[in-house]
């Protein structure tokens, strides 16, 4: 399979059967055990089907929820752990979530939710000796910038067939494995298609790339603050909108507390549509 013409030129990556070479090279001397972190969105899931066909042996699953997960994301967790046979640990975060959000904004529930799930995750792999954390996070993810820079300074410049195996964060003193984390957005789309993985869709807009669904806690303005009065309407409001997406066939979301609504494709008459069905507080 070949890669995206920016993969290859941005990221020195030619095709699957490089990807898969390089990846088992990475690991060369270096126990095959590993944990996976999955959301029930595709990326986790093509990440743990490429990891499976490297040789890793993928012990767990761990899918983190919090009360305003959508049902879907934890069904999408139950087909991916049955196709390939791999147990899933559940971790409820809601309360830890609530503690961590005192005082924070908007802009930074992504990033709140991520230590978290990396805390926690950390935990499990070091009660379980295992030593590699998989993770779906691909080019469009804020992590790569660390990744190169941690790069620069074990090697004095980026080595990209590299990339994937680092121990970035290192406060976790473990090592963590992105295998899409030099791939497009269209190269992601090509391995879920080939790795045959129906991940069914919750019909949000998505985060700034307009690519990543599957939370509606995303959809908080930036300098708003964030508690749980307004994660109760978040999910309230965004859990009619995805359903008259999904009925209708586009995507949408729903901003708060401005009431900004998204769809995807950006037409009036989508946008239209959710307005005839919501009725704000």
């Amino acid at each position: 399979m070949e890669f995206s013409e920016w993969t290859k030129t941005k990221r020195k990556l030619n095709n699957l059967e490089q990807l898969k070479n390089e990846i088992r090279e990475q690991f060369k001397n270096i126990d095959k055990k590993a944990i996976a972190m999955v959301s029930g969105g595709k990326d986790s899931a093509v990440a743990v089907a490429l990891a499976l066909e490297c040789g890793i042996d993928v012990k767990y699953l761990v899918h983190f929820y919090h009360r305003w997960s959508w049902e879907i994301a934890k069904k999408n967790v139950e087909y991916l752990s049955k196709k390939f046979d791999i147990p899933v640990i559940y971790k409820d975060i809601s309360e830890e979530l609530l503690r961590r959000i005192k005082g924070a904004k908007g802009g930074s529930i992504c990033r709140i939710c991520k230590n978290i799930m990396k805390d926690f995750t950390a935990d499990i792999a070091k009660e379980n000796n295992i030593k590699v954390i998989l993770t779906g996070d691909s080019a469009l993810d804020r992590i790569v910038g660390a990744v190169m820079n941690y790069l620069r300074l074990e090697y004095g410049d980026v080595i990209y067939n590299r990339m994937e195996l680092t121990p970035v964060p290192k406060k976790y003193k473990l090592l963590f494995f992105r295998p899409l984390i030099r791939l497009a957005y269209e190269d992601i789309l090509k391995l879920q298609e080939y790795y045959n993985l129906k991940i069914e869709k919750a019909h949000e807009v998505g985060d700034r790339h307009l690519w990543r669904e599957g939370c509606c806690l995303q959809y908080a303005d930036y300098n708003a603050e964030l508690n749980e009065e307004l994660f109760n309407q978040l999910y309230k409001y965004n859990k009619i909108a995805t359903e008259i997406a999904k009925k209708y066939g586009f995507r949408a979301s729903i901003k708060l507390p401005s009431k900004e609504i998204l769809t995807v494709p950006d037409e009036e008459k989508y946008k239209e549509l959710i307005r005839k069905n919501i009725k704000f507080y």
